[in-house]
């Protein structure tokens, strides 16, 4: 007869398993609730989208018809209900997360403002990468201090939250650009992360000529990998005919990774340019089908 598990061994299980089929299998143990509550929960994914819930591959929907959705590898089932969206929002949570107060998620995405309604105030999230495009201010009460520095935040770019320092010190940062119809460099020159990654829109400008003019005349030392991304082929061509304008001395054709050359963007220029006597910035394009994006990527490089 093989042993039991002795109680760390249990926890250990109990902690990673995923957290779905926890929760419904604690449901229907009532011998397990009382040490569940104990025992970390972990979740890969939590994303709420207006009517949507999704915890990992559950997806739970709301219906105008007061049914409840539920969906997962394919599969659908419904449930009718007569509370309200907010209601069944805190039922939800209260069902899956048991009153407890840290819950910890790998990435979370909050794209509703109903959060700091039907959330219990003293919950906490521990993440390590969060998207809140429009809810940044708001989301960052339920944010435990012990996530920071965030590895990836995803948000719209405005200048106030550029000064935060939540925002200056996440690993990589990405900015949407729809509500920025032109990014000052006196923008940019805040940001010391580690890869700032820009979602550009065809309203948008960006003028990177002018940060890299500024790394050469200071001489300091750059961290920072920017990626500009668009789904604009036309952009990609507007920002390299500056670059061609204010550095073609500089054009070169730079060995890089394995990897990164075979994506190159057929035709586009490659720019090696000195900003101190140690190092040198990079400029290339490349081309993501899967993403359907091309990147510009201006990357800091140490050595000559």
């Amino acid at each position: 007869m093989p042993f039991p598990l002795t109680y760390p061994g249990f926890k250990c299980v109990l902690e990673h398993l995923e957290v779905v089929k926890r929760v419904h299998i604690i449901a229907r143990a009532p011998s397990l609730q009382k040490i569940d509550k104990l025992i970390p929960l972990r979740l890969r994914d939590y994303y709420i989208i207006c009517d949507e819930m999704t915890i990992n591959n559950w997806r739970i929907r709301y219906s105008d018809n007061d049914e409840v959705k539920f969906e997962m590898n394919g599969k659908t089932f419904s449930r009718e209900g007569s509370a309200g969206l907010e209601d069944k929002m805190k039922n939800l949570v209260n069902f899956y997360f048991c009153g407890r107060r840290i819950i910890h998620v790998d990435k979370l995405c909050l794209f509703d403002g109903l959060l700091p309604d039907f959330l219990p105030v003293d919950m906490k999230f521990k993440v390590n990468s969060l998207t809140a495009p429009f809810l940044f201010d708001t989301a960052l009460p339920f944010i435990d201090p012990r996530s920071f520095p965030l590895k990836t935040l995803a948000t719209i770019a405005n200048a106030p939250i550029l000064d935060d320092p939540v925002v200056q010190s996440a690993e990589t940062l990405h900015l949407n650009l729809v509500y920025c119809r032109r990014f000052p460099v006196k923008d940019l020159k805040k940001l010391n992360n580690h890869t700032v990654v820009l979602e550009h829109c065809s309203s948008s400008r960006l003028d990177m000529v002018s940060l890299i003019k500024y790394h050469i005349e200071t001489k300091q030392d750059i961290r920072t990998t920017f990626v500009i991304s668009t789904g604009k082929i036309n952009v990609i061509r507007e920002m390299f005919s500056d670059l061609e304008l204010a550095f073609d001395e500089f054009q070169c054709d730079f060995e890089c990774d394995f990897d990164v050359n075979e994506r190159f963007l057929v035709g586009s220029s490659r720019y090696s340019i000195p900003y101190n006597n140690e190092s040198r910035i990079q400029v290339y394009a490349i081309d993501v089908p899967e993403q359907r994006r091309y990147n510009i990527i201006v990357k800091p490089v140490s050595g000559l």
